[in-house]
């Protein structure tokens, strides 16, 4: 299975002083004092500084911008956020969920800041929540778009997933859906 956000994140953070030369308190106090509050800001100046690879950088900042936390470790409160504003779509979120399990036993939901990630082994799917609705994220190759299959947009995924699906009703849960998730998951494995 494709390591996750939380996997890289805590993997940094257990090795953090053996591969930074500082520990996190240490990161948190000099970042404190720089006064950067941006995160490309922060990136680049930890690149560039302090010689961290991008993703050393990004998961450092991403965590400094936390309040000293680590960003991926919950995923209840990630999956909270993601709907924060939009709880009235929850149960159409846990439906579909639902939905998809029955189809792809082996899936796993897997909360990050913008997106969930829908992943057998590899990401197949991405479920955005927005105002109103759940932007299912897809991997359809060339496909057309049309009324019902979009270009993915504000997904905030990969840029394989190229064609979305926007359910705003449980009704909209059907077998059309369906077929295209498993068409994305074919493409993905």
């Amino acid at each position: 299975m494709a390591k996750t956000s939380a996997d890289y994140e805590k993997e940094f953070l257990a090795s953090i002083t053996s591969s930074t030369g500082h520990d996190l308190p240490d990161w948190l106090r000099l970042l404190e004092k720089e006064a950067l509050v941006k995160q490309k800001q922060i990136v680049t100046w930890l690149k560039q500084k302090h010689g961290l690879n991008h993703l050393q950088a990004t998961l450092l900042a991403g965590i400094y911008l936390n309040n000293g936390q680590a960003v991926f470790g919950d995923s209840d409160a990630l999956l909270r956020q993601l709907f924060k504003g939009k709880e009235s779509l929850l149960p159409l979120y846990e439906n579909f969920r639902r939905k998809v399990m029955v189809e792809f036993g082996q899936a796993q939901f897997l909360p990050g800041k913008q997106y969930v990630s829908i992943q057998d082994r590899r990401e197949f799917a991405v479920a955005r929540i927005v105002r109103g609705a759940i932007r299912v994220g897809l991997d359809l190759g060339n496909l057309a778009f049309d009324d019902y299959i979009q270009p993915a947009r504000n997904l905030g995924a990969m840029p394989r997933i190229s064609h979305m699906i926007s359910i705003s009703e449980a009704v909209e849960l059907n077998k059309d859906l369906l077929f295209f998730i498993r068409q994305s998951y074919e493409r993905s494995h």
